[in-house]
């Protein structure tokens, strides 16, 4: 009946949604910096080459958990899994990756290269910052380069200014219109994400919880099972500064969707939770964390434990 139709309409939606906002966003980019697009691509002699533990700070909130419906299990030691755009990027899971210092290994599609490559040239040009070949290596040491000498306020503006730069005119307008405020739209963005995001965190499943500011079950949180930004860079500050902060800044204010992203710096987990709005800072347990032991930029005390002093501090 009429119920079917509209499971298979959105079972359709959220099928091509991701790809197609993925490929979008990418032909946008090229679009604008022909003049960088063999960079992008990374078509170079090397392209075919193929935390301090915090603790109890953040204790995710398990009692709204309802069952998954549309997500996959959690990733178990020598699974690979193929995700990303079109399932062409690898990644694998050696024992022990699960606990807090363990790693996950990955292997990028040249699509994915690609997607680097992109966000990496944004970078560039709105840091001044020059920038390295297309590999995941470069672009985490693009992102320390860029927030060399900047406070909190300054990295998060930043990192609103670079994402701002994927935006079509009056982009923000029509994503309002395409996806205004409601369970259909959380959900959606949840998929998009699921896909769209993988390039720089790793995959991600998508999980129905009742923690939305409606208070009903929704498919709208991604888990990341482990971040790999986190992972690579062991950054607290930047974690929050570079991510979090100015990507729930852009959901929640720009676009009109409330987000909230909740990094669990002990497993280096992480959950976007769409439909939820973000607390203030103050009543945030993120801002509480130290720095990593790991970080190259860590300073780290022997007496107390402090939070990461490139975090906003709560007024």
């Amino acid at each position: 009946g009429r119920k079917s139709a509209m499971g298979k309409r959105a079972l359709i939606l959220r099928t091509l949604a991701a790809p197609l906002a993925l490929l979008a966003l990418a032909g946008c980019s090229v679009a604008r910096r022909p003049a960088r697009l063999s960079t992008s691509l990374g078509v170079r002699s090397r392209l075919h080459s193929h935390f301090r533990s915090p603790g109890n700070l953040l204790r995710h909130r398990r009692d709204s958990r309802v069952p998954r419906t549309h997500a996959d299990a959690t990733p178990t030691a020598g699974d690979e899994t193929s995700y990303s755009l079109f399932g062409l990027s690898k990644a694998t899971y050696p024992p022990g990756w699960e606990k807090p210092e363990g790693r996950v290994e990955y292997r990028d599609s040249l699509v994915d290269r690609f997607l680097i490559g992109i966000f990496m040239d944004k970078m560039a040009s709105a840091t001044g910052v020059k920038r390295g070949d297309s590999t995941y290596e470069d672009f985490i040491k693009l992102c320390f380069e860029s927030i060399r000498q900047k406070n909190a306020s300054e990295q998060v503006q930043q990192s609103l200014d670079v994402l701002q730069t994927f935006l079509p005119p009056n982009g923000d307008v029509a994503f309002k219109k395409m996806f205004p405020k409601g369970k259909g739209s959380y959900e959606i963005n949840a998929e998009i994400t699921k896909v769209g995001f993988a390039w720089m965190v790793g995959p991600m499943t998508v999980e129905t919880t009742t923690e939305n500011d409606e208070g009903i079950p929704m498919a709208s949180t991604v888990k990341i099972h482990k971040c790999r930004w986190l992972q690579e860079s062991a950054c607290t500050g930047m974690c929050c500064n570079m991510c979090k902060v100015p990507t729930q800044k852009f959901f929640t204010e720009t676009f009109g969707l409330p987000l909230t992203i909740r990094p669990n710096f002990e497993d280096k987990s992480c959950e976007f939770c769409f439909g939820l709005t973000p607390p203030p800072i103050k009543e945030d347990p993120t801002y509480l964390q130290p720095c990593h032991v790991r970080c190259p930029t860590a300073k780290l005390s022997d007496d107390e434990v402090l939070p990461c002093h490139k975090l906003m501090r709560p007024e």
